[in-house]
């Protein structure tokens, strides 16, 4: 079910009324319908993924659906630095009796924002956000090879009967065979061999997140350009379980030896600077395990930071 912006959640720090450099992402921010799109903007999309139904068929610990009004909260105090326009959507809640038809719906509303807006940024909820993502990619561009680039602890390519927040990668790989998947960030003792068995199967190119400890390795980066490269338009998705619990502890699924906030950054900017990257989802944000919003804070100064990006 779609539900139009919540204004309240903008509010912030007020530094001056007057002075447009001192002003914060509340003072900035538009408001829009996503069923009443009059014209094309060149701004950024912001649309929530309200849903955890997701992540509790996956067995996964429930209150990503608190995500998007908690990073809009975060975000909206946060100094607006660029002259960018930013464009509050709202979000989509799941009302329907299957999960399927709300990814549907989600993916419908995605695929009217691409047609109006430079980016547009999806906030989730659960992972199942990816599926849905892609729906509304495939809509707007129904010919053109989709590369899926997924910076996560998780390959998220479980093989089960209905949609999950477990299976979104496998659904499309199955789905389209003009998909292909990359992953980065993967962690060992988060997927089991079967997993791995199937990424190799489907020739899913992978990068374990030990890989990335230090640094990210010249060969990484090249892996990644071949990969932009050889597709007419790139998935990009992150879920927050990628990142260190120590860093992201609100998340569904929270992880040890996980990647740094700033090795996250490197290798998104890194991606966002394609053109081919018309959309990004950021999924996984769990408000009930959060500590002092700190993940919700997080995935704030990240849009900050893509947004600079464009």
């Amino acid at each position: 079910m779609y539900i139009k912006p919540d204004q309240t959640l903008w509010s912030g720090r007020l530094d001056s009324e007057t002075d447009s450099s001192a002003f914060r992402h509340f003072q900035t921010i538009e408001y829009g319908d996503i069923q009443n799109i009059k014209t094309n903007h060149d701004g950024v999309a912001l649309l929530g993924y309200a849903v955890d139904k997701g992540v509790e068929l996956n067995k996964g610990r429930v209150g990503a659906k608190e995500g998007p009004d908690a990073i809009k909260k975060a975000f909206a105090g946060l100094p607006a630095s660029s002259d960018t326009p930013i464009i509050d959507y709202g979000n989509v809640t799941h009302n329907h009796e299957t999960l399927i038809e709300t990814q549907q719906e989600f993916g419908r509303y995605v695929a009217q924002l691409l047609q109006h807006h430079q980016r547009t940024f999806l906030l989730g909820g659960g992972h199942d956000i990816a599926y849905a993502q892609y729906l509304g990619l495939r809509e707007a561009h129904p010919n053109q090879s989709i590369g899926v680039i997924n910076i996560d602890a998780h390959f998220d390519n479980r093989k089960e009967e209905s949609s999950t927040s477990g299976t979104s990668f496998r659904q499309m790989l199955e789905e389209d065979a003009h998909v292909d998947y990359f992953v980065l960030g993967i962690q060992r003792p988060g997927n089991t061999q079967s997993l791995f068995d199937y990424a190799d199967q489907t020739k899913t190119e992978y990068v374990l997140a030990e890989e990335m400890n230090d640094c990210i390795h010249p060969r990484i980066k090249d892996k990644l350009a071949h990969f932009i490269n050889r597709h007419d338009v790139i998935l990009f998705t992150i879920c927050m379980d990628v990142i260190d619990s120590a860093y992201a502890p609100g998340v569904s699924a929270n992880a040890v030896f996980g990647l740094t906030p700033f090795t996250v950054l490197e290798l998104a900017k890194r991606i966002l600077e394609s053109n081919k990257v018309t959309s990004l989802s950021i999924a996984e944000t769990n408000p009930k395990y959060d500590i002092d919003q700190r993940t919700s804070k997080l995935v704030g100064h990240m849009l900050t930071h893509f947004i600079h990006y464009l």
